[in-house]
């Protein structure tokens, strides 16, 4: 077999690994929402308020990493990266009070962006020439999927073998921690060291460059394609819950619903990245994702509160998920289509990161409070009003940046 292949897909899947895996934990709510919730009992809108907290330390480290990145070695920042999360995770399996959780959030947004991020959405890029985008990252996508799948399944496992709630969900998120910090080590022994670059800008360069990105038309509709995609794949996360409360859906299946979210990951990252290169454009792909996500959204909203549609529900979370992750294995790849060059594509993902992902730092707490002054499905169908109002705003973002590529495709180095 050819070394460069190996190389190349090696690569991938090491920082597929690293990029699924670690955001387990800061994002455990998606698969033990309600066990959680019951352990620590806590309403909804503070389960909103964990995930807000990791949000917003989130969103200043996504400026921060890149910098980070050019300053320090890889193989250490990222065996750092995963021994704090994942000691981290161990700690908040302990369910300690509400603001110590809260604490431990905020730190998990530090340990889990700064060191990683930015410099994983560059190092895919430079796997590839611009034919191959889209499917480089719709593989890493979905081979995100079929990792997050194995570890989510073992974690389950976990949780069954426990008769008592509170046991099993604390040692399914030791599970996942240990699985974390095992990779931190591997890490340690696998990746080869990297010394100083030599030729890297001066801080205040880099800083200034940075803000410069943001006067691009083009970088902005990147902000708002992100905003809007992510909005959609976040809410995706309360569905296990609506099986559960509304329509009768087991705790233990609506764990395992958590779980099967990502082999969809897999299929619909693999599909919707060959798919675009297939058909010359990202931004299509991206656009039927949105408008069929919002179809599934269309659905949830006019089923009524009935136990007896529940297979309806599990079967449009099937087909609602693959959709999301057509458009989702897609929204960076579009850097490219933007034709933002190489070596600034560092500092724009790491705006468009920091602000498109925006959403987590109060859309879960407003659909918490959605959810508890809401009673039965209202406050679900208030979030599915909303999920649609998000495709349409991510279709006609996708159309605007579309003819601005048609003005000029690249920029400067």
């Amino acid at each position: 077999m050819n070394k460069d292949f190996v190389k190349k897909y090696g690569t991938l899947l090491l920082l597929a690994a690293g990029a699924g895996i670690i955001f387990q934990l800061p994002y455990i709510r998606e698969t033990f929402y309600v066990p959680i919730q019951k352990a620590m009992n806590l309403s909804n809108a503070q389960m909103g308020m964990l995930s807000s907290g990791y949000a917003t330390m989130a969103t200043f480290s996504y400026f921060v990493g890149g910098m980070v990145a050019d300053k320090f070695s890889a193989r250490k920042l990222l065996t750092i990266s995963f021994l704090a999360t994942g000691a981290l995770g161990i700690w908040f399996s302990t369910f300690p009070s509400f603001n110590t959780a809260r604490l431990i959030f905020i730190l998990m947004g530090v340990s889990t962006i700064i060191t990683y991020w930015s410099a994983m959405i560059k190092a895919t890029r430079m796997l590839g020439d611009s034919s191959e985008q889209g499917r480089l990252f719709g593989l890493q996508e979905g081979l995100r999927g079929i990792l997050n799948a194995l570890l989510v399944f073992g974690m389950t496992a976990v949780y069954g073998r426990f008769a008592n709630d509170i046991l099993g969900t604390a040692w399914a998120i030791r599970t996942c921690a240990i699985v974390v910090i095992i990779i931190g080590i591997l890490n340690w022994f696998i990746i080869e060291d990297t010394a100083r670059e030599d030729n890297v800008e001066p801080l205040k360069d880099v800083i200034l460059g940075t803000f410069k990105q943001l006067a691009l038309p083009r970088v902005w509709l990147l902000v708002a394609i992100v905003f809007f995609g992510y909005s959609l794949y976040g809410i995706f996360g309360y569905i296990n819950t609506l099986a559960i409360n509304v329509y009768g859906l087991s705790v233990a299946g609506g764990s395992t619903l958590g779980g099967t979210r990502y082999i969809i990951q897999a299929f619909g990252g693999i599909i919707g990245g060959f798919l675009a290169d297939k058909i010359g454009s990202r931004l299509k792909v991206i656009i039927g994702g949105a408008a069929l996500t919002a179809a599934s959204y269309g659905l949830f909203l006019v089923l009524p509160p009935n136990a007896s549609l529940l297979p309806i529900i599990l079967g449009n979370f099937v087909a609602g998920m693959f959709f999301i992750y057509l458009l989702r294995s897609q929204y960076f790849a579009i850097i490219d289509d933007a034709g933002i060059p190489m070596s600034k594509t560092g500092r724009v993902s790491g705006i468009v990161s920091c602000l498109g992902y925006t959403p987590d730092i109060f859309m879960y707490t407003m659909i918490g409070g959605w959810l508890d002054n809401n009673q039965g499905k209202t406050g679900f169908n208030m979030m599915f009003i909303y999920a649609i109002v998000m495709a349409v705003g991510c279709i006609v973002s996708c159309m605007i940046l579309s003819n601005v590529i048609k003005k000029g495709k690249n920029l400067p180095e």
